[in-house]
């Protein structure tokens, strides 16, 4: 004999454990863990440029400036200031590039770009500079440098933080391009702080702050802007 089995009598078993655990918890996200929306992001990048103009301003105007720098001629003072924010626009087109799946530009069109930002700052200098005087010329350098990387550090970190977890690909190449642009934000405020216009001084002592904050960029690209 073969009994039939009839297995939607399995429903009527009882839960043993029913009464103890009770329904399951609904499932919710940690608090303060939802990610910003894209407005909210594109307000906290404005946010940090207008921050870091502000304090680029703010140091012509109240820590120091040329002191010919009101009997500057529009033409030169419009070179001092195109010349390294051109270069700037240049190491950020690489940032702000999506490429064609929206993961940002290829490694060699980031890396291309980062590079010619320095170069095309320093060519450029040198065709509208005039030659630099007779006299010391690293303590001076040295100097600019110094104050550079002040005028550099504050917008680089302002950016870095505006970005943080935003990278997917190729967090270092573009957290370096961050960097460079940063370096030509502030090789533009040194046009109107530093007398000095020679061109060797300039791409010394204003541009050399563009390398180096590509470099300081790469290295904080690995641990803050990988998402």
């Amino acid at each position: 004999m073969r009994d039939e089995l009839d297995l939607d009598r399995l429903a009527q078993i009882p839960d043993p454990f029913a009464e103890t655990v009770g329904p399951a918890p609904p499932m919710t996200a940690p608090a303060g863990t939802a990610a910003p929306t894209r407005a909210e992001v594109g307000r906290r990048r404005l946010i940090a440029a207008a921050a870091a103009v502000l304090y680029e301003i703010a140091w012509v105007a109240v820590v120091e400036r040329r002191h010919d720098l009101a009997s500057l001629p529009a033409s030169t003072l419009g070179l001092g200031l195109l010349v390294p924010l051109g270069a700037a626009v240049v190491a950020f087109g690489a940032v702000s590039g999506k490429g064609r799946l929206g993961l940002g530009a290829p490694v060699l069109r980031l890396a291309f770009l980062a590079a010619l930002a320095p170069v095309l700052f320093a060519v450029a200098t040198v065709a509208t500079s005039p030659r630099d005087d007779d006299g010391p010329f690293w303590g001076l350098a040295g100097r600019c440098m110094a104050v550079t990387a002040v005028l550099m550090v504050p917008p680089l970190v302002l950016a870095v933080l505006a970005f943080r977890r935003a990278f997917v690909t190729a967090s270092v190449w573009r957290t370096g391009a961050l960097g460079v642009a940063c370096g030509g934000l502030a090789a533009a405020t040194m046009s109107l702080v530093c007398w000095h216009s020679g061109a060797l001084h300039v791409v010394v002592g204003h541009g050399a702050m563009m390398v180096a904050g590509g470099a300081l960029g790469a290295l904080l690209g690995r641990s803050i802007t990988r998402a």
